[in-house]
């Protein structure tokens, strides 16, 4: 059971995430515990089949490094009120002990006058603090940011595990060339050959409409393109507008069309008694032409799949400046979407940066396959190590780690199998 733990994780992807279609690692197990029993390298046949990828290991030499603070006090920080720089609160002592425990702060005690004293060193402190957690690096010690600090050392342990129980779910290779994107992280990278040549941020689904997780391939990317409304937005989204604001389609240059596909009729929307529709009566489509107002912005990158998932451009670039982005309806906006097409259309014939900036200007919809399709991951990391060697935590944006942390401690079903340390955590570790 171990072996299959560290091959494939202790807990069906399906029953966290319903839409997992990613192809699982696979071995001939008899033969590779055969082989290490002939070998008595038990050991090293275990560790060889965890997932080989160096960002798994960063993860699990942190998670290491982190058991150092189990035991230590962690008693909760009131949330209230804010401090700012400048002032004197009581909790800026403990708050400056995490930070120093979490390798934020490296003060001297002989250093500081009064450590209640929220002075520029504990500032740039919290600074760095913020941004490795994904919150505002304003330097504001708030709600959030208390929140933060208050995660005692077990929960971040917790939280590893979850990331290094769905990194043992993917399969045995990413791909050669291939685009990653971490919902709860906000970002997107692509890789070639094993070296990162593009990172962007991202905006994801809303808790309420979330981005699934799935792997699949880009096949092709569509420049100017038109919006065709899915149904559930013509009705939930959009139809409240038109009632709101008579303009609202010819301002945001939206057509409508009475039927579907092939036979479907333009008609005027001044003809359309709109205050009559309903979700059982709406026998129309909603097509967005394209133009610098369209919803999917000037490029979007199709790779076909079940729950109609895409990258794309959006005309409202000024929320990539949050640090929490989920504001889509499930679709993931990309930011300088352009960057990522130049990448993915190198080695396609006759295609160049500036023959890219032309096909947009001139503002029709035309689509080009890729010569290669290439791999796409959509995964749900709330930890990982950056290219600095910085501990990453993010926010569970959708409540995802709280359900396998469940299944991983086997408290879901009452089993108390799990209630050890995961697989690649080692023997040493504090049970979870």
């Amino acid at each position: 059971m171990l072996s299959s733990h560290m091959l494939v994780g202790k807990v069906n992807p399906q029953t966290v995430h319903a839409e997992w279609t990613a192809n699982r690692r696979q071995r001939q197990m008899e033969s590779v515990l055969k082989d290490a029993l002939q070998r008595s390298d038990i050991t090293g046949t275990l560790d060889s089949l965890r997932p080989a990828d160096p960002a798994y290991r960063k993860l699990m030499a942190a998670r290491q490094d982190l058991t150092r603070l189990l035991g230590q006090p962690w008693l909760p920080l009131a949330l209230r009120p804010t401090i700012r720089p400048g002032d004197r609160d009581e909790r800026l002592n403990e708050v400056r002990r995490r930070l120093s425990l979490l390798g934020e702060l490296a003060e001297s005690p002989a250093t500081v006058t009064d450590p209640r004293d929220y002075d520029a060193e504990l500032e740039s402190a919290v600074m760095r603090f913020q941004a490795r957690h994904g919150l505002e690096a304003d330097g504001l010690i708030g709600k959030d940011t208390l929140t933060a600090l208050n995660l005692i050392p077990v929960e971040r342990l917790r939280h590893i595990d979850a990331t290094l129980e769905r990194w043992r779910w993917l399969p045995e290779s990413l791909g050669d060339t291939y685009v990653l994107v971490n919902i709860a992280g906000f970002e997107l990278k692509m890789v070639e050959n094993g070296e990162e040549v593009l990172r962007k941020r991202v905006i994801v689904g809303q808790p309420f409409r979330q981005t699934p997780v799935f792997s699949d391939r880009i096949r092709y990317l569509v420049f100017n393109p038109t919006w065709t409304v899915p149904r559930t937005l013509m009705i939930q989204d959009q139809l409240p507008r038109i009632l709101r604001d008579p303009d609202y389609l010819s301002r945001l240059n939206i057509s409508v069309y009475r039927g579907w596909g092939t036979d479907r009729e333009r008609v005027d929307p001044l003809e359309v008694n709109w205050p009559s529709l309903n979700r059982n009566n709406f026998p129309y489509q909603l097509v967005q032409e394209p133009g610098p107002q369209n919803a999917l912005g000037q490029i979007k990158f199709m790779f076909p799949n079940q729950y109609d998932v895409y990258l794309h451009d959006t005309p409202g670039r000024g929320l990539f400046s949050r640090a929490e982005r989920s504001f889509s309806s499930g679709c993931i906006r990309v930011e300088q979407p352009f960057d990522l097409a130049e990448r993915l259309l190198a080695s396609a014939p006759d295609w160049s940066r500036e023959k890219i900036d032309r096909v947009v200007s001139e503002a029709q919809p035309q689509t080009v396959v890729l010569p290669e399709p290439v791999p796409v991951h959509i995964q749900y990391w709330t930890s990982w190590v950056d290219n600095e060697g910085r501990l990453q935590f993010r926010n569970d944006l959708y409540n995802r780690d709280a359900r396998l942390i469940d299944q991983l401690r086997g408290t879901a079903e009452g089993d108390t199998r799990y209630n050890t340390p995961v697989a690649g955590s080692g023997p040493a570790q504090d049970k979870l």
